[in-house]
């Protein structure tokens, strides 16, 4: 084998290794950084609010001095997942769930629901809800775990108290 066939062959095995853990990157890195983080919330299927994060914070991602959070580990595997939440209207709110890849699948603000409270079912596929006919909405999982956020805007000192105790009010569980 000549000395060029052989500079070939080398950069094609570092090419194909170089895709295989690329792909694996891509693949595990999300998964195993949202592992992390779902242990670190506790119990699952029970919404754990925080206090005001300060630069020490790391309970979310980058979080803001300016907004309180709130979070559910979620669990599909014993069936659905009923959430409500009361609804500040004062300041921005909203709630947004994730898969176990990261993966942002659903979010709403104060803006898009019209009552006092967000009510929804968090299912996986072919999941059922007893009470569908109800009128609550219905929002698929891609995974069996994930995160739910709750974010509520700390628009004024004055509503430091009401916004967290709002939040408190925040459920999640398999009713």
């Amino acid at each position: 084998m000549n000395g060029r066939t052989q500079l070939g062959n080398w950069a094609l095995a570092a090419l194909a290794i170089g895709v295989v853990v690329h792909v694996a990157a891509i693949h595990a890195l999300p998964r195993f950084i949202m592992a992390r983080a779902l242990a670190r919330f506790g119990e699952t299927n029970q919404v754990r609010v925080g206090s005001r994060p300060t630069a020490a914070s790391r309970g979310v991602v980058r979080p803001s001095p300016d907004i309180l959070y709130g979070a559910c580990v979620f669990d599909l595997r014993s069936g659905p997942l009923h959430v409500t939440a009361p609804v500040p209207h004062t300041a921005y709110w909203s709630v947004s769930a994730f898969d176990s890849a990261t993966n942002n699948f659903f979010v709403v603000n104060d803006e898009q629901i019209s009552g006092g409270t967000a009510d929804f079912y968090l299912v996986r596929p072919n999941q059922t809800v007893p009470d569908a006919g109800h009128g609550r909405l219905i929002v698929t999982a891609p995974s069996r775990r994930g995160l739910i956020l709750f974010r509520a805007v700390i628009d004024d000192e004055t509503h430091l108290p009401q916004l967290t105790a709002t939040l408190r009010q925040a459920r999640c569980d398999g009713r």
